[in-house]
């Protein structure tokens, strides 16, 4: 694996830092891309025929259809701050017993029911095509940490957006406001897809390297969607496995939520109910009010957060619980209540061209 492999290159630029995967959510998903990298070098293609529905050339894909939740306004400038007033979250306490997993809390019962809620309402979803030929675009506003020490950081505005080939969910185009950064002087655009590709051909499609057929041939019994989704992610010493599936996960639905079908999205509910770490609450972004699912492990914690009149998830937050980290809030934007190191939120639509929004 290189460090411009174009999988690694969208999801490393989304949070701040330096060229290295150095920050914890990072850390997650190149360890994640690094193992199955090095199982690829040491046996035959995986073959995931088995989770595949055969899709002839030309066949319209149903896709769920995004735009309820518009987040915010981009002014007279796509890429100037978005209009937010104020993000204030509540969040319920971890409990004390201990999950499946030990080193976890079991997921509260307040955190089933939402989910169960959200699946209930995902079932009603309305749908759209994707036809062949079309790509998925993503606009992401998001604020994240720039760390000038160890400890101590200050939140900006980092606004991305993504072109998306749903064969890999691998990114022809990304913008980083208005610089491009197939352009810059470190990229190599042609290369970062051919290996993008070459991994998913060798490889076969997974969580971090989703297919619409993939997706379309997912279980949708949630125990065996949940024991799927486990088993795709490797088992390192640093994080529990459930925290880095809730992780895999926030890059899947960032980057593809749009393509779930309503029975897909609603078994993906249910069958986190079976996760360990799970809490509810709520994240109000000025009057819009979200569900925010947490997974905690240690001192990390990551929360989806999803449209309760769709069940659509249309953001992320990431907050680090060790008290030793400083942050200092945005000079421009919103007022964060509480400050985390990494918020978004994020729509999609199909556009048909790599100009088209």
């Amino acid at each position: 694996m290189t460090r411009t492999d174009a999988d690694l290159t969208a999801v490393r630029d989304l949070p701040p830092g330096s060229p290295d995967p150095s920050d914890e959510s990072v850390s997650r998903t190149w360890y994640l891309l690094s193992a199955r990298q090095a199982a690829a070098r040491g046996r035959a293609p995986r073959r995931l025929a088995r989770w595949l529905v055969p899709v002839a050339a030309g066949l319209t894909v149903t896709a769920v259809a995004l735009g309820a939740v518009t987040v915010g306004g981009v002014g007279g400038h796509r890429f100037a701050t978005p209009n937010i007033a104020l993000v204030e979250a509540s969040h319920q306490p971890l409990p004390t017993e201990r999950g499946t997993n030990p080193g976890l809390t079991r997921t509260t019962p307040e955190a089933i029911t939402a989910l169960e809620e959200l699946a209930r309402t995902a079932e009603r979803a309305q749908t759209v095509d994707l036809r062949a030929g079309q790509f998925v675009h993503v606009l992401i506003e998001g604020w994240a940490v720039h760390l000038t020490d160890n400890w101590a950081g200050t939140v900006e505005f980092q606004p991305r957006e993504l072109w998306l080939d749903p064969q890999g969910m691998i990114p022809l185009k990304v913008l980083n406001g208005d610089e491009n950064m197939f352009d810059s002087g470190r990229a190599d655009r042609e290369g970062d897809l051919e290996h993008a590709r070459n991994f998913l051909r060798d490889n076969g499609p997974s969580i971090v390297s989703p297919t619409p057929q993939w997706l379309a041939g997912l279980t949708t019994e949630p125990q065996a969607l949940l024991a799927l989704l486990r088993a795709d992610v490797p088992d390192n010493e640093t994080f529990t496995k459930d925290q880095q599936l809730w992780d895999a996960m926030t890059y899947l639905y960032q980057r593809c939520d749009i393509l779930l079908s309503p029975q897909l999205r609603a078994a993906l509910l249910r069958a986190f109910q079976g996760m360990d770490g799970l809490t509810a609450g709520t994240v109000m972004i000025d009057d819009i009010e979200l569900v925010a699912i947490r997974q905690t492990d240690g001192n990390s914690a990551i929360e989806i957060l999803f449209d309760p009149v769709t069940a659509w998830a249309v953001g992320r937050r990431s907050i680090s619980l060790d008290d030793r980290l400083r942050l200092t809030p945005p000079r421009s934007g919103p007022k964060f209540d509480p400050l985390v190191d990494y918020h978004a939120t994020w729509r999609q639509n199909i556009v048909d061209s790599l100009d088209e929004r």
